[in-house]
């Protein structure tokens, strides 16, 4: 089985997570984010498209390219603010999201909170929510999840996720 996750490491710097995440609380603020609501999936967070997150996805897609050895087309990019008890249930995404990065650009938590994917029968590997950090992952190939956010109802994160489609083969 081919690898198919990877721990980018730091991708932005501070003051580019600290203008991104402005942008993304100023949506919300006026209105621009949606509640999500979907028990199936998601339940609690606030999520949204960014002109920041367009030029991020633009701005990865040659890395993507290179370590998938993939002519991946960049899908579309969307944010996330995940408030106390906002839950992302184990799921794999949907068709045209073939890879995805995701990049903390917030968080005032007291704990990690990491992004969890089954890459084996038996092996669950997480990725830490550390900001200016991303990780790419094929999530139509893996179930990832994470448990249900409990912190103070001052703390939250803000994740931005990048996605790309795979051409078809054949």
């Amino acid at each position: 089985m081919e690898k198919a996750y990877y721990n980018l490491g730091q991708m932005i710097s501070l003051d580019e997570c600290a203008a991104l995440s402005q942008e993304v609380l100023e949506m919300k603020e006026k209105g621009a984010l949606t509640l999500e609501t979907n028990p199936d999936y998601y339940n609690g967070s606030f999520g949204g498209v960014t002109s920041g997150s367009h030029r991020m996805l633009q701005m990865w897609t040659p890395l993507v390219r290179q370590i998938t050895g993939l002519e991946v087309i960049p899908a579309n990019p969307f944010c996330r603010i995940y408030p106390n008890g906002s839950v992302l249930k184990p799921h794999v995404d949907r068709e045209g999201l073939d890879w995805t990065i995701s990049i903390c650009l917030f968080s005032n938590l007291s704990h990690t909170w990491p992004l969890l994917a089954k890459v084996e029968d038996d092996v669950t590997i997480g990725f830490d929510t550390i900001v200016t950090q991303g990780n790419l992952i094929n999530g139509r190939k893996y179930i990832h999840w994470r448990e249900p956010l409990e912190c103070g109802p001052d703390e939250y994160v803000i994740q931005m996720f990048l996605h790309w489609t795979a051409p078809s083969i054949g």
